[in-house]
């Protein structure tokens, strides 16, 4: 019996990501706390659904030079409930901290369902924020 000669592609030296003794990327100095979020960049835009990065917004009025979420806007079929489910995580990495109350997330967060103009029958967001699930639900009866 004769193998076939067609070669497969393969991955190769990966490894699990994790502590490790080299230093070199270690972020250096302090904390840098997120006081708001925003819509970054549009990644996929369909007829029924929408993914966007999130940018962080400093004390000082900067954006954090990484994204610190995404959230994804899909748009449900029928007649009744919410009409819009929002999904997604806010997280930022190191050496970012989020430093809003949930209360002003959310606010934040509506007004980007505000700003795209899902807000018509209303939505239904379910986001991870900092490795914890928070929801929200907001339609009109």
């Amino acid at each position: 019996m004769e193998r076939k000669g067609t070669n497969r592609g393969r991955l190769v030296n990966l490894r699990a990501v994790g502590s490790s003794p080299d230093k070199s990327n270690k972020t250096e100095g302090p904390a840098q706390e997120v006081v708001a979020v925003a819509l970054g960049y549009r990644m996929v835009f369909s007829e029924q659904a929408e993914i966007w990065t999130v940018s962080g917004l400093l004390p000082d009025g900067s954006v954090a030079r990484e994204d610190v979420g995404e959230l994804s806007f899909a748009l449900i079929p029928g007649d009744t409930e919410p009409a819009t489910a929002i999904t997604g995580f806010i997280a930022p990495a190191a050496p970012y901290v989020l430093a809003i109350s949930e209360d002003q997330l959310w606010q934040q967060i509506r007004g980007m369902v505000v700003q795209l103009g899902y807000d018509q029958d209303g939505f239904y967001a379910s986001v991870g924020v900092g490795g914890r699930h928070r929801y929200f639900e907001d339609y009109k009866r």
